[in-house]
C-alpha cells in the first residue's frame, strides 16, 4: 500500500503475462447500483433486502453476468451505505441503505470493482460510509473514492489500481467537484500516473436528476479532466441515460442511468445499459478502438434485474438517447450510424467515420 499526502492508495494487482501485439482489452461501465432501499422502506415485503433473502444473493446480476464476466474489467457506481445504523441524513433525501449481507450480491456480480463516493455515500454520515468500506473490506472487493462529508479523512480518500493483462489501470472518483477541485482531481490523477497506470478512469457523480442532457458547464469541465489526464470520465447521478462524447483521445459518459436500483419511483426510466470500451494493446501502449452500448432495461419492486434488450426498436430507442443534441462544445458525438449497431468504431479517439 503505498500513501501520497492526504492520500491512501489501494493497490490490488492481478499479474498477467506480458502484453502481445493485437490483444484487446475490454472495459465495462454500468450506472447506479443501489443493493438496499431507503431507511422508511427498509421492510417492505417487495424491497430490495427482502427479495434478496427470498430469491438469493445471486439474483440482483443473473441476466447479465454472462455479459459482465466476458469482459476484462467492470466498473460500477455503488449507490447504497452497508450499514446497520439507524441515525441519517433528512428523510426527505431518501437515504438508501442495505444490511451488510447485501454486498455479497457482488460476488455474484461480474462487476469487479466499485466507485463508492456519490450523494447518498454520507446519508448515515461518516461512521456510516466506513461501515461500507469495512464492508467491501471484508469481501476483499476492490472500491475507490474521494470523500470528505466536510471532514478531510485520509481512510476514505481512497485509489484503485489494477493490472489486467499487462495494462494498469487506475481509478479515482468524487462527488459533484467545481472548478476549486481540479487541483486535488489533477494530483491524485498524477498519483495514479507516477503509479504506472496507463488508463486512468475518473468516475464523476454530477448532473440533474432526469435531464436527458448534461448541464450547460459539464462538457467544458469534462474536456479539463480529460486535459488533466483521465482517459475516460464516466458520470452517473441523474438516473436516466445522457449522450457520449469523445475528446483529445478521451471518453466522455455523462451519465450511464440506473442499473440496478432499488427505490425507483415509478415514473423514472428504466433504459440502461452496458458501456463498454476496447483497447488495442501493444506498441506504445493501448489504444481505444471501439465504443460499444448493450442497450438493457432494468426492472422494478421485487425484481430489480437489468436485462438485455433483443427487440429492433428497444435497442434504438436506448441508442438515440446517447448522441448528443446542440452545440458540441468542441467535443466530438456519436455518428448517425451508431443508431443502428450501437457500435462506433475509432482511430486516434475519435469516430473513424
Amino acid at each position: 500500500m503505498k500513501k501520497a499526502p492526504l492520500l491512501l492508495v489501494a493497490l490490488l494487482l492481478i499479474l498477467s503475462a506480458p502484453t502481445a501485439r493485437g490483444e484487446e482489452l475490454t472495459l465495462s461501465f454500468v450506472g447506479d447500483c443501489s443493493i438496499g432501499e431507503a431507511i422508511q422502506y427498509r421492510d417492505a415485503e417487495q424491497g430490495y433486502t427482502a427479495t434478496l433473502a427470498e430469491k438469493g444473493m445471486d439474483w440482483p446480476f443473473s441476466l447479465v453476468r454472462d455479459i459482465l464476466e466476458a469482459d476484462d474489467f467492470t466498473f460500477a457506481n455503488l449507490e447504497v451505505v452497508f450499514t446497520r445504523r439507524t441515525a441519517h441524513e433528512s428523510v426527505l433525501a431518501l437515504p438508501l441503505a442495505g444490511p451488510p449481507q447485501n454486498a455479497q450480491a457482488l460476488l455474484y456480480s461480474g462487476i469487479d470493482g466499485v466507485n463508492t463516493v456519490n450523494n447518498h455515500c454520507g446519508d448515515f454520515y461518516i461512521d456510516g460510509y466506513l461501515d461500507t468500506v469495512a464492508t467491501l473490506n471484508a469481501l476483499n472487493f476492490p472500491y475507490f473514492g474521494s470523500v470528505y462529508l466536510n471532514k478531510n479523512i485520509p481512510e476514505t480518500d481512497t485509489l484503485m489500481i489494477r493490472e489486467v493483462k499487462g495494462v494498469r489501470i487506475g481509478a479515482l472518483g468524487f462527488s459533484f467537484p467545481r472548478e476549486i477541485n481540479l487541483g486535488q482531481i489533477g494530483r491524485r490523477i498524477q498519483a495514479l500516473r507516477e503509479a504506472g497506470c496507463q488508463l486512468v478512469i475518473m468516475s464523476i457523480h454530477w448532473g440533474t436528476e432526469k435531464h436527458e442532457m448534461p448541464d450547460l458547464g459539464q462538457p467544458e469541465f469534462a474536456k479539463q479532466l480529460i486535459d488533466l489526464g483521465a482517459d475516460v470520465v464516466w458520470g452517473h447521478h441523474p438516473h436516466v441515460l445522457q449522450p457520449v462524447q469523445f475528446y483529445n483521445g478521451g471518453v466522455v459518459m455523462y451519465s450511464t442511468g440506473n442499473f440496478t436500483f432499488g427505490t425507483a419511483h415509478p415514473d423514472l426510466d428504466k433504459d440502461t445499459g452496458i458501456f463498454q470500451l476496447t483497447y488495442e494493446l501493444g506498441g506504445e501502449g493501448p489504444a481505444l478502438k471501439a465504443f460499444r452500448v448493450i442497450p438493457c432495461q432494468t426492472a422494478g419492486m421485487g425484481d430489480f434485474r437489468p436485462r438485455e434488450l433483443t427487440e429492433e426498436q428497444d435497442r434504438q430507442r436506448v441508442f438515440k438517447k446517447l448522441l448528443f443534441k446542440g452545440r458540441d462544445h468542441g467535443l466530438t458525438s456519436l455518428p448517425a450510424s451508431f443508431l443502428d449497431t450501437g457500435t462506433v468504431l475509432l482511430q486516434d479517439g475519435l469516430p473513424a467515420e
